[in-house]
């Protein structure tokens, strides 16, 4: 599992989402690739130690369903229907409540525990949507590859899922130019 680069000590729900958007494999048997071991790793990249170590399987299973939501928002045909597969995965959830972390108050769940990965990716992605467009979401151009991204770039120029899929499209595109000539 390719996880999303953070700056040591950084937070970012948008990131958690798309990581846990990406912990399925179409390349590759077994296709699941979110277990509790990968789920643990995933949680502690994101600097969720307490909920890392209290996850469990009834965690894997919960989060499994919460991913294919986060998918579906990704391959939405329309930014209508990207909204509503979000929605859905915020429609049990308890509001958030605000929070002082140390570089001031932001809302946000009770983190010991896993449940809160539904409802912060939900949000973080709604917010990432109304802010800069349904545009900004996308799938990995980098063939076979399924994975999928939130642009954040300036020039809304990102086509691919990671660095390794774009060094793989480019060293592929390189052959191509040398056998043509």
């Amino acid at each position: 599992m390719i996880l999303t680069e953070l700056k040591p000590g950084e937070r970012d729900d948008i990131a958690l989402a798309v990581d846990l958007a990406n912990s399925w494999e179409t390349l590759n048997p077994p296709q699941e690739r979110l277990t509790l071991r990968s789920l643990k790793r995933l949680l502690e990249h994101h600097g969720h130690r307490a909920a890392a170590r209290a996850a469990g399987e009834d965690d894997v299973a919960a989060l499994r369903s919460v991913r294919d939501h986060l998918r579906a928002a990704f391959t939405a045909r329309s930014e209508t229907a990207a909204v509503t597969s979000l929605n859905r995965l915020l429609a049990d959830e308890p509001a958030p409540t605000l929070r002082r972390t140390r570089s001031g108050w932001r809302f946000g769940w009770d983190e010991r525990s896993p449940a809160f990965v539904a409802p912060a990716a939900a949000t973080a992605l709604l917010d990432a949507l109304a802010t800069d467009g349904f545009g900004r979401f996308g799938t990995c151009a980098g063939t076979p590859c399924t994975g999928v991204f939130v642009d954040r770039s300036r020039n809304r120029s990102r086509r691919f899922c990671c660095g390794l899929c774009a060094d793989r499209a480019n060293q592929q595109a390189s052959r191509a130019r040398r056998t043509a000539r």
